[in-house]
């Protein structure tokens, strides 16, 4: 880098406040948390660098000469230097402490008393004036306490909290309800109590399967409560083991994995794969088995490397099979980005053009872990009974080359490629962890996924087909023959995959091949001549006829039929001549091998590295950002705020030491998220009602320390599926290919099975802020006029309330009360109060005389339709 540049560099780095370009532990993420350790205990004057530097001249700074640290700057680095000698961590926080007591510019205040008071530690002519003297003790004691928190270290291995004392120990159900009545107590919160158990009921249905529970289960419920104390955890179980748990929990993850249809037209390949619903398919079937959440991160990025001949694994991939893009550079950066935010909860993107500017990201790590994904490409497998891959098939991953190379680009720009030397594959070291590649020598039907044996089994079904539905001898003749050489083809590919390519048996079974091929080449031949002697003679008839009705267009076409028939007869002849020249000459072992694709014979094991690299216990991020798309999706809010930026640019957690202890949790039970959906749902916090003193909405009105449960908006799929499946209309069936995004309004499938693709959402559920198909880490909610109309006049709506009103009417023979009663338990789980039930009786009885008399069907159905816009059908509660 030349002087000019550096300069450049140097000044931007100063105007916007990052630090310096080349000194040691000079460096934004190092600034960052310099800024993070004291939080609002820093005032705006030092949150700079002339924290820790004296200022630079005015065209910048080449090195710490021009822009030196200050005593305070230089006594940072020097504890640095010994704690790296020392072969311990040299963070920032932990030299911070170790140097609060000391002077470093001698002015006879500590460098923590002089931040503490806004004056700056490096300089002796700046520091405390009385009145700041008179505010020292009590900001030293508010910021030791502050200090004694409990530390939110997201890139240090997670170790399993203490779970706190609390004082009312008897309302706790498990450990969580320590972590959130700990914070109870110390911001003096009155929690609510239990909810009601038709409310908890229905939160726990929605949150879990995503339906609502029905009348019958309500009462069942209601009754089994008052003499079994496990009811409630009883129904837990049954709704974990219910089919649409895998549906309702994979429309989640599907989010944060970027689930994506294809987005094609026609032909053409923009982003994601034909068939990928494969993938989606394999993430609901893995959640319904309890697959641990580590075994299907290491499947999605790996599973050609780890299991290369297991197809249903396979579908796994379809994870990044579903980054594609046409231009290699742009599908590299997504892979790189949405991986990173995912699993790691980090932005590894942004260091592509320059050290990340918050973590302790080098841009040589940027290209590090492009260079793990650098071999993969996408291919499509036959799946069984579908020869052909535009029908049906499975997207998923393999790696096209082992040696593919990986070049720094400078600044981040793919047109300027450094070719001096390729970067090597590898993660971000202040993870920590060991990655370690293998290469992985791959079986036969994973590098030509054609021998593999119902593939065979289509093929020759296929041919017989063809025989059965030959309309000629001739046709038949050569139907039979090709059929011949494909049972020997496959019977030869079998001896040599046995090793066996030169012995005698070998040099018959090629020979016999040899004679086989000829003679079906034959026997094709002959068929096609005959074929395209008929087509002459079918031309020449056309011609005739044309010719005679003496209409010029017509006769002008029939020609070209006929020059057509021809061309293709004498095509035909010659193929015959060809074939009955090859049929005499000397049978050799050159037999010609069956067409099928081919790949290679060994993956780099690069993914799969990395794969274990990121699932390893001591990896830092990935079960703690794992619990905090758990813990969002049961309560609405995320433990940590910004889901897929646990660095330095996120905000810090409500409940660190809660995110640490169910992290520790999720990997000491194997990470099975079944059992800790099981732990969060039967905890007190999660069976709080919604309801709470208006006190604590003073000290904490958006409720972040959990002394309630918040109400939270139906996402758009469960709108519609409980449309559906509240009246009873809702088809159950699971998996199968994506229906168009056009039926929704007809369809019965649940939503997570219709089309959501670029340009090809469900309108209905956009309607309700559905995923972004981009990225979607955290729905955003809306409240806006354009829902209620399409609850209130969509087809669905109206679909739904006319099966309703049917139903209920069947069930409640006449009875208004009853009707009314069976309404409210159908569409928002609880039986309404005495105010409530005068009001439908009015709503049902207005037009009829005196009141009287049996409301119409039509009142009946108008007021299903009320209450399917009632605000607490789409509220989780």
């Amino acid at each position: 880098m030349n002087g000019l540049n550096k300069r450049v560099i140097c000044v931007l780095l100063l105007v916007s406040g990052w630090g310096i370009c080349t000194p040691a532990w000079a460096n934004p993420a190092n600034r960052r948390a310099f800024t993070r350790y004291f939080g609002n205990y820093l005032s705006k004057n030092l949150n700079s660098c002339g924290v820790c530097h004296v200022g630079a001249h005015a065209e910048g700074a080449e090195s710490l000469d021009d822009f030196p640290h200050n005593p305070f700057g230089t006594q940072l680095r020097l504890e640095g230097e010994k704690l790296s000698e020392a072969n311990r961590d040299p963070e920032i926080a932990l030299r911070l402490k170790l140097l609060a007591d000391q002077d470093a510019d001698g002015d006879g205040f500590s460098n923590l008393q002089e931040i503490l008071v806004g004056t700056a530690p490096g300089d002796k002519t700046k520091y405390p004036d009385a009145a700041a003297v008179q505010k020292l003790k009590t900001l030293t004691a508010e910021f030791s306490e502050y200090q004694n928190r409990y530390a939110w270290k997201p890139f240090k291995p997670v170790k399993r909290p203490e779970v706190p004392l609390i004082k009312d120990a008897d309302w706790a159900r498990n450990p969580i309800d320590h972590f959130i009545a700990a914070g109870h107590e110390q911001k003096g919160l009155k929690r609510a109590g239990e909810a009601a158990a038709s409310i908890l009921l229905r939160r726990v249905s929605l949150d879990l399967i995503g339906l609502n529970p029905t009348p019958e289960e309500i009462r069942a419920f209601l009754k089994e409560s008052e003499t079994n104390p496990r009811a409630y955890e009883e129904a837990v179980d049954r709704l974990l083991a219910h089919p649409a748990y895998g549906e309702r929990w994979g429309r989640h993850w599907m989010d944060v994995w970027r689930y994506s249809d294809w987005a094609g037209y026609k032909e053409a390949l923009r982003v994601s794969q034909r068939h990928i619903w494969h993938w989606r398919d394999w993430i609901i079937e893995s959640l319904n088995a309890d697959k641990g959440y580590d075994q299907m991160v290491v499947e999605m990025l790996a599973a050609d490397e780890l299991k290369p001949d297991d197809w249903d694994t396979l579908r796994a991939t379809g994870f990044l099979a579903r980054n594609y893009h046409a231009v290699r550079d742009q599908w590299m950066d997504d892979v790189v980005k949405h991986t990173s935010q995912a699993f790691l909860g980090i932005t590894v993107g942004c260091a592509k053009c320059h050290d990340h500017m918050y973590d302790p990201i080098k841009q040589d790590e940027y290209y590090q872990m492009r260079a793990v994904f650098e071999t993969y490409h996408v291919r499509t497998d036959r799946v069984e009974g579908v020869l052909d891959t535009s029908e049906n098939g499975i997207p998923r991953a393999y790696d096209k080359s082992v040696t593919a190379k990986t070049w720094f680009f400078e600044k981040g720009d793919e047109r300027r490629p450094v070719k001096d030397k390729s970067i090597p594959p590898g993660v971000p070291k202040f993870l920590g962890g060991a990655y370690e590649v293998q290469p992985v020598s791959l079986p036969l039907v994973a590098s030509q996924p054609a021998r593999r044996d119902f593939v065979k089994q289509d093929f020759l079904a296929q041919m017989r087909g063809a025989m059965e539905q030959a309309k000629q001898p001739e046709q038949r003749l050569a139907a039979e023959s090709a059929l011949a050489v494909l049972e020997a083809q496959f019977a030869i590919e079998e001896m040599e995959a046995a090793g066996d390519k030169k012995s005698d048996a070998w040099k018959t079974a090629a020979k016999e091949l040899v004679q086989l091929q000829r003679e079906a080449a034959l026997k094709d031949a002959q068929w096609k001549l005959m074929s395209a002697v008929e087509k002459q003679e079918q031309a020449k008839q056309t011609l005739a006829k044309a010719e005679k009705g003496k209409k010029k267009s017509a006769i002008s076409k029939a020609k070209q039929q006929l020059k057509k028939a021809d061309q293709a007869h004498k095509a035909a002849e010659k193929s015959l001549k060809k074939a009955e020249e090859a049929a005499q000459a000397k049978v050799t072992t050159k037999y010609t091998p069956r067409k099928q694709p081919t790949y290679p014979k060994q993956s780099s094991g690069r993914r799969l590295a990395f794969a274990r690299w990121l699932t390893d216990k001591n990896n830092p991020l990935t079960a703690r950002v794992a619990m905090n798309h758990i813990w969002l999706r049961h309560f609405g809010q995320p433990i940590v705020p910004t889901v897929n930026e646990f660095g330095g640019n996120g905000r810090e957690p409500t409940h660190p030491a809660l995110l640490d202890w169910l992290a520790a949790e999720l990997m000491k039970r194997n990470w099975s998220m079944k059992e800790m959906h099981r732990l969060i749902v039967t905890s007190a916090t999660y069976r709080m009602a919604g309801t709470g003193s208006k006190a604590n909405s003073k000290i904490d009105p958006d409720n972040l320390y959990l002394w309630k449960k918040s109400a939270r908006r139906m996402e758009g799929e469960i709108v519609r599926d409980n449309l559906l499946s509240i009246p009873g209309r809702l088809d159950p069936q699971l998996g199968g290919p994506d229906i168009s995004n056009e039926q929704a309004q007809d369809s019965r499938r649940k939503s997570i099975y219709l089309r959501h693709a670029h340009e090809k959402l469900v309108e209905f559920v956009q309607i309700f802020d559905g995923p972004s198909v981009s990225e979607c880490y955290m729905r955003e909610t809306s409240v806006q006029p354009h829902q209620a109309l399409a609850l209130a006049n969509s087809k669905l709506s109206f679909l739904a309330s006319e099966a309703l009103t049917a139903k209920i009417e069947q069930q409640t023979t006449g009875d208004v009360d009853a009707f009314i009663e069976e309404a409210f338990l159908s569409i928002i789980s609880r039986l309404p109060n005495a105010e409530e039930k005068k009001l439908c009786r009015e709503f049902l009885f207005d037009g009829t005389e005196g009141g009287q008399g049996t409301p119409s069907q039509d009142q009946f159905q108008k007021l299903i339709t009320v209450l399917f816009n009632h605000n607490d059908f789409v509220t989780i509660r």
